[in-house]
């Protein structure tokens, strides 16, 4: 197993003499291509922004703020702030509650939730969004180790649930991989755990001044997840990355449809005007509220199409958050 580990990291380290890296099928997600996934890590360094380079843990200066060594700025007291860190003088002088911010170092947790449950076996466009999400995962992974920081992850399918503590070792980002392939070809028929009850276990193994990735569609986003990821955006630096296909956004084109589910097959008219508009509303009003509640908490927001170039929709996403912050 080592052994062939090693091939297919040999065979998937960046070549200059290689224009393209041939994916996978778009249906099923394999190990070739997550590990193929490193030669993105420059481009999702966020070292553009001008933060240090300096190789070695703890050293690296983050795009992200929270707690750390190096002041950044004050800005007014949310709650859920450490109330240590309130600037007094600030506070006194402008008659309103002010807080200092420091710049994190880069040798911190990195947690992934990967959702992987059968919403997310869709796709007309390039890939399946389970195939675009373990891509993703697996480049943000290893641009992550490659900042010297701790890899774990929470991965859930219909029937699997795995939990992986961080760690900068190899073998635990493979063993992150492992479970991301397993997951993201399990066609079982089960509906698995809901998103809030993988948000309540991040929500425990999560730890102040980490950094939190969860990349999913969304589907089951309701009060109880935005219980569990309020909390867990009060001490870490929290990124959604909504994943969908352009078939969920926009209807076809007008016209007769015949659907099936492999078991029964029906027809649809897409030419209705109502119809149209309730379609469009189904997707629309719950990205809507995702994005109000990101939005209120914070949190990086980033909605990725199947079709996207989604490396670089992910890295412009980042960085034009951060530069508003």
């Amino acid at each position: 197993m080592l052994k062939k580990l090693k091939s297919l990291m040999k065979a998937s380290a960046p070549d200059d003499r290689a224009e393209t890296v041939t994916e996978g099928d778009g249906i099923h997600a394999t190990l070739g291509e997550l590990l193929a996934q490193r030669r993105f890590v420059p481009l999702l360094s966020f070292d553009s922004l001008g933060f240090s380079k300096t190789e070695g843990a703890g050293l690296h200066r983050s795009p992200f703020r929270g707690r750390g060594m190096e002041f950044d700025e004050v800005r007014i007291y949310h709650p859920g702030d450490d109330i240590r860190l309130i600037d007094w003088r600030v506070t006194a002088r402008t008659g309103k509650t002010h807080t200092k911010l420091y710049r994190e170092e880069r040798d911190r947790p990195v947690l992934f939730l990967g959702d992987f449950r059968p919403h997310m076996r869709f796709g007309t466009r390039v890939a399946f969004k389970s195939v675009i999400a373990a891509r993703l995962l697996a480049a943000l992974a290893w641009a992550s180790r490659e900042n010297g920081d701790k890899i774990g992850a929470i991965i859930m399918s219909a029937s699997r649930y795995a939990k992986i503590a961080p760690h900068r070792q190899m073998r635990r980002l493979m063993e992150v991989f492992t479970a991301v392939v397993d997951a993201a070809n399990d066609e079982s028929a089960e509906k698995g755990k809901k998103l809030h009850e993988a948000l309540a276990e991040l929500r425990r193994v999560s730890k102040n001044g980490g950094r939190v990735y969860i990349i999913s569609d969304f589907h089951d986003f309701d009060e109880e997840s935005k219980k569990h990821l309020t909390y867990i955006s009060r001490h870490c630096d929290v990124v959604c990355i909504q994943v969908f296909d352009p078939l969920e956004e926009t209807p076809p084109p007008p016209g007769a449809y015949r659907i099936s589910d492999g078991k029964k097959t029906a027809t649809i008219h897409t030419d209705d005007p109502v119809w149209r508009a309730e379609y469009e509303k189904v997707f629309l009003e719950p990205k809507r509220q995702l994005e109000n509640f990101c939005r209120s908490r914070c949190i990086i927001r980033i909605p990725v199409r199947t079709d996207q170039n989604v490396v670089e929709t992910v890295r412009k996403g980042v960085l034009t958050a951060e530069r508003r912050r």
